[in-house]
């Protein structure tokens, strides 16, 4: 119930300050409808992709589920020559997300796609993504098989380059402190 409340809440707060920024458009993504809307905004970018996620997950016994899905479609974004980078969460108190993250960082990266790791003292809790330089999606949805399949989730698409220029912002802000390689003995 406190989780309820409290997206319920965030949400709020997000269309509030939102309300001041022009938007076309704001679509309510909850639960399953996650998966579909960023699919399509991954297949139909043209210019960018930058995503900053706090769970990033994929699962090698199940080469089909919708987390290799995402990868697969970020890796066809980057093949039709779309900008991808991804900044994930790295924790030194939080060893067991950061090794997980680094799976599916290997995976991307062994696709072409630029991965960093934002620094070790840092808690990035973002699920934060941009498409086009006009898409924003933000709200609780991590990239596991529990937010993606099971899990109550919510999420919004704001259609609004300003809205979206904001974030980029934020994003190259935390982009610039994080780093390509992680530094597995400063985990240890």
């Amino acid at each position: 119930m406190k989780m309820r409340l409290l997206i319920i809440f965030f949400l709020l707060i997000i269309c509030n300050i939102l309300s001041a920024l022009p938007a076309n458009d704001v679509q309510i993504i909850t639960n399953r409808d996650y998966f579909p809307a960023v699919f399509k905004l991954f297949n139909d970018a043209e210019e960018s992709i930058y995503i900053f996620m706090f769970t990033a997950r994929i699962y090698p016994d199940y080469p089909n589920d919708v987390n290799w899905k995402l990868l697969d479609a970020l890796v066809e974004a980057k093949k039709r020559g779309v900008d991808v980078k991804v900044i994930l969460d790295a924790s030194s108190w939080n060893k067991d997300n950061t090794l997980k993250n680094k799976q599916m960082a290997d995976a991307l990266k062994e696709r072409g796609i630029e991965v960093f790791y934002d620094p070790l003292d840092v808690t990035s809790h973002s699920k934060l993504l941009i498409v086009d330089h006009r898409f924003t999606v933000i709200g609780s949805t991590n990239w596991s098989y529990y937010a993606l399949e099971k899990n109550n989730e919510a999420s919004v698409i704001i259609d609004s380059e300003s809205v979206a220029e904001g974030f980029e912002e934020y994003f190259k802000k935390n982009l610039n402190l994080s780093s390509k390689k992680l530094k597995m003995k400063d985990l240890e």
